[in-house]
C-alpha cells in the first residue's frame, strides 16, 4: 500500500470507535429498529461492532483491487443483509444509514487531511474518492440485492402457503377427502387448486376426492374446462372425483353457456356425496 494511503488507512481503523460514537449521535428513538437508541443493550453492542466492522471493510478498499473488494463487502453485506432482515429493520432505514456512514466517513477523511504531515495533493484525494466511494456504492448495492432476495423468498414462501391454505384437501376418512373450493376460480387459481390438490391427494394417499363447488357463485367455460381438467388428472393417479354443492344459479348458468357435466360424478349436496361415498367403501 502506498504511504499516505497507510497512513490514511491506519488513522481511520485506529478512529473507528470513535466513528461508531460519533454515527449514534445520529440515531434516534425508533419502534421496531436496531438501529433505535433505546435497543437492547445486547443489539447497541452488536451494532457498534458492526459499525466498527463496517469502516475497517471499507477502508481496506484502499489496498484492495476491484475484484477483491467486491469479493470482501459481498460476504460482509450479505450477512447483515440476513440479519436487518430478521430484525424487520426496513431498507428506508438501512439506507438512512449508508447515508450517514458516508458523510462521516468523509468527515473524517478531512481529519485526516488536516491532521497529517504527509503532503496530500488533490490527486490523492480524487484516488481516494473514487477507491472509496465505488466501495460505498457497492456496499449499497450488494446489500440491496441480498436484502430483496431474502424478501422475495419471504414472500414466495407465504404466498405458497397462502395457496395451499385457500385449496385444503381435508381428509374426511383415510379413503376420501374433500376439497372445499370459496369464491371465483382465475386461470391462476385454479392451476394452483390442481397442483395443490394432486399432490395433497398423492400425500394422504386417498382413493376419493369430493369437490365441493358450494362457495363459487359464477361458473363459465374456463372454470368448467379446469375442473373436468382436475379430475382427470386426480384420474390419472387412481382418485375417483365426485362433485358437489353446484349452486341453482351456477347449473342454470352452466346450462345457458352449454356447459356439460354429464359425464362426471355429481351430488346435490356435501353430505349426499359424503353418505354415499361412505356406503360404498
Amino acid at each position: 500500500m502506498e504511504t499516505k494511503a497507510k497512513a490514511l488507512y491506519q488513522f481511520i481503523v485506529e478512529k473507528a470507535p470513535q466513528f461508531t460514537e460519533e454515527w449514534f449521535t445520529h440515531q434516534s428513538v425508533k419502534t421496531g429498529s436496531d438501529y433505535s437508541l433505546d435497543a437492547p443493550p445486547q443489539i447497541t453492542e452488536k451494532i457498534k461492532e458492526h459499525i466498527s466492522n463496517y469502516v475497517r471493510l471499507v477502508a481496506k478498499s484502499l489496498d484492495q483491487s476491484n475484484e477483491e473488494m467486491k469479493e470482501t463487502i459481498g460476504a460482509w453485506t450479505k450477512k447483515t443483509a440476513a440479519d436487518r432482515a430478521q430484525s424487520r429493520t426496513s431498507i428506508a432505514e438501512v439506507t438512512r444509514n449508508f447515508g450517514i456512514f458516508r458523510r462521516i466517513f468523509w468527515q473524517f477523511i478531512e481529519r485526516f487531511t488536516s491532521e497529517t504531515n504527509l503532503p496530500i495533493t488533490i490527486q490523492d484525494l480524487f484516488y481516494w474518492e473514487k477507491k472509496l466511494n465505488t466501495a460505498l456504492d457497492y456496499v449499497i448495492e450488494s446489500f440491496t440485492k441480498e436484502f430483496m432476495k431474502i424478501m422475495i423468498m419471504r414472500l414466495e414462501a407465504q404466498s405458497s402457503l397462502i395457496k395451499e391454505l385457500s385449496a385444503p384437501v381435508i381428509e374426511l376418512t383415510d379413503d376420501i377427502g374433500l376439497l372445499p373450493i370459496i369464491g371465483d376460480i382465475d386461470t391462476a387459481r385454479a392451476k394452483n387448486i390442481m397442483e395443490s390438490s394432486l399432490q395433497q391427494s398423492i400425500d394422504s394417499g386417498i382413493s376419493i376426492l369430493i369437490l365441493d363447488l358450494s362457495g363459487v357463485v359464477t361458473v363459465d367455460t374456463m372454470v368448467a374446462k379446469e375442473i373436468f381438467q382436475l379430475a382427470e388428472a386426480l384420474r390419472l393417479i387412481g382418485v375417483e372425483t365426485v362433485i358437489c354443492g353446484i349452486r341453482p344459479e351456477v347449473a342454470q348458468t352452466a346450462i345457458q353457456l352449454g356447459i356439460d357435466f354429464s359425464g362426471m360424478k355429481m351430488e346435490s349436496s356435501l353430505q349426499k356425496a359424503v353418505r354415499k361415498m361412505a356406503k360404498n367403501i
